[in-house]
């Protein structure tokens, strides 16, 4: 009873109503009677339609603010070098070698190990096919030799050469031949296979998404339908425990018969939601720390409104930071172990400083672990680009029009830039060039779930910490006094990421030498997120320690015992030494509103409801 009694059987001897598995694939892949005709049509009418849809586009895209400052270095990256014509003879002179080069190789049959590591170039018809393979070659070569001339204009300041040479990238990664129709190959491919459907697809997809964004186009990045908070993501189960007008504290319920007698309380960075730590079942921090015996606490941060759209970072320590501690400590009679998550980390540090200085033992936390968090900001990577005072001005501008509130698609904007070809081009190519729609991927799902923020907590965060590097300085302005992190004194966890591209390793690494309490460190591999979430059960990555604390980031890795899998049992340990007895779990509240609360629920407003104000 298959629901279809009247298809005849297959001559082949496979299932009723299939044909032989060859036979198909040649009937699919063969061109049909009049095809390249409707094809020829169609592609008419699309190139109309992108047309309309382009035009649409560049009129109503507003600057990015940190592509402002950063196309003003590339010009002034220009004039440097035509200021200094021998000097640029000589850089054309290796551009022309490089292109030589790649003749020699293709003529001598050599692969390209730089372009099938790249994500963009990885796929087979890219090798299979001598002009494509030509294509991203080339392209490759030029796109480091643009990049190059940024860093070795003469004459151009530090600050200039980073602006250009982020500039040189975003263009590369725009130019790519991957987001060409007609320089794709395996676009080409799928264009003829289909008759068409792939690229009629894409570009229907790429209206819906232009219509969506007000007027940005922001290609999906995850099946936006695939998850929902508390079922199937942020799904641990546990309950809100307390709620003010900027948090949610949640409380996850035991898996353990007996509990240590000290719990573990987190600060999820403001970003985007808190759910990075509750992503499914298997990636799930929280449910992992659950299942070792803790009981975990989480704030869910509020997304800024008329309510909080003027609060600052006093108002994030008095009504987040320092009521989450006190209940938590009150609730357990003892202080919890507490973990900040990269900004969530800053606001930790700036807290446990304050608690130092007044001097109040009995609320501070038992340890602190600060995971890709940045408390010397000397050297934040591209980050530093959205704190220079054009691009300050620029979101002073924004965070005006916007009523108060940094509006979370800003932001999205922001880090999406720090990696363009992973996390803008990659999906211009797969949804609007292949027409593939998007697929199920947590992480993703998270990246694209953004939440606005309050514009003086944002312009204080941009100028103080990476502006001014006051907490490294000990000069962070934190209720009514100045605080540094050498009045911190309870032990200390720290970890970083070696890939981080936001809390750059170096950078993390520094804290070791402003703290004055014991610390330990460790280095995950990967990236801001995996470099984080990576649960045992992946078997997947590899994580360093070195006892000893040289100078440097680069002396500590080159004495640092390299060990393979998860750091997560590591950190375990370490909070396992720090913590008391065993107890009873915690009573569930009755009535209490079951985790992931409400705050997390909150979507961005509307595009076009924002733009009208």
């Amino acid at each position: 009873m298959n629901g279809r009694p009247s298809d005849p059987p297959d001559p082949s001897g496979g299932e009723p109503g299939t044909a032989a598995p060859q036979e198909e694939s040649d009937r699919r892949n063969r061109p049909q009677p009049g095809a390249f005709r409707r094809l020829g049509l169609k592609i008419a009418d699309l190139t109309r339609e992108l047309a309309d849809i382009s035009a649409l586009a560049a009129g109503s895209q507003a600057p990015l603010t940190a592509l402002e400052p950063a196309a003003g270095a590339f010009r002034r990256m220009i004039e440097a070098w035509a200021a200094a014509p021998e000097a640029f003879s000589q850089a054309h002179m290796e551009l022309l070698t490089r292109h030589t080069e790649i003749f020699q190789a293709m003529s001598a049959g050599e692969p390209s190990p730089e372009g099938d590591r790249d994500r963009r170039f990885s796929d087979p018809s890219w090798r299979e096919n001598p002009f494509a393979d030509y294509m991203r070659r080339t392209f490759l070569a030029q796109a480091a030799w643009s990049e190059n001339l940024a860093w070795t204009a003469p004459g151009l300041s530090e600050t200039d050469r980073r602006k250009a040479a982020f500039f040189m990238r975003q263009a590369s990664a725009a130019l790519s031949p991957s987001n060409l129709l007609a320089a794709n190959p395996r676009a080409l491919q799928a264009l003829f296979s289909s008759e068409g459907r792939s690229i009629s697809e894409g570009f229907e997809r790429l209206q819906r998404d232009f219509d969506a964004g007000g007027g940005r186009i922001r290609p999906e990045q995850s099946d936006p339908e695939a998850f929902r908070p508390g079922v199937n993501i942020a799904a641990t189960p546990g309950e809100v425990v307390l709620r003010n007008d900027l948090i949610e504290l949640i409380r996850y319920h035991a898996s353990t018969e007996t509990v240590v007698s000290t719990p573990i309380l987190i600060f999820p960075p403001w970003i985007n939601k808190f759910y990075i730590l509750d992503l499914t079942p298997e990636n799930s921090l929280v449910a992992w720390l659950r299942d070792q015996g803790f009981t975990v606490y989480i704030i869910s941060w509020k997304p800024a409104d008329e309510t909080t759209r003027r609060f600052d970072w006093d108002d994030y320590l008095r009504l987040g930071a320092r009521t989450a501690l006190s209940h938590v400590a009150a609730a357990h009679a003892a202080p919890p172990h507490a973990v900040g998550y990269c900004m969530g980390g800053a606001l930790l540090s700036v807290m446990a400083a304050r608690l130092a200085q007044e001097g109040r033992t009995e609320d501070r936390p038992a340890s602190l672990t600060l995971l890709a968090a940045q408390t010397d900001f000397s050297d934040p990577g591209d980050l530093s680009l959205f704190a220079d005072e054009a691009a300050l001005r620029a979101s002073e501008d924004l965070i005006a029009a916007s009523g108060g509130i940094m509006p979370g698609e800003a932001m999205a904007e922001a880090f999406n830039l720090l990696r363009p070809e992973d996390l803008i081009w990659r999906f211009v190519e797969e949804r609007y060039l292949l027409g593939q729609p998007p697929e199920p991927f947590d992480l993703l799902h998270w990246n694209s779930d953004q939440a606005d923020l309050p514009g003086p907590l944002h312009m204080t965060s941009l100028r103080e910490l990476y502006g001014a590097n006051a907490l490294a300085q000990g000069t962070f302005p934190a209720e009514g006094t100045r605080v540094g992190l050498e009045e911190i004194d309870a032990p200390v966890f720290l970890h970083a990421a070696r890939k981080d591209h936001i809390s750059p390793f170096p950078s993390v690494y520094r804290t070791l030498h402003l703290l004055k309490t014991e610390a330990t460190f460790l280095l995950a591999d990967s990236g801001h997120i995996a470099g984080v979430v990576n649960p045992p059960s992946s078997g997947k990555y590899r994580y360093w320690l070195n006892p000893e604390q040289p100078a440097t980031a680069e002396l500590w890795l080159d004495g640092a015992q390299e060990r393979p899998g998860s750091w997560w049992p590591v950190w375990s340990a370490w909070l396992m030494e720090r913590s008391g007895p065993q107890t009873a779990p915690p009573a569930r509240i009755e009535g209490a509103r079951a985790a992931p609360g409400d705050y997390v629920l909150i979507p961005l407003p509307d595009p076009a409801r924002r733009s009208r104000g």
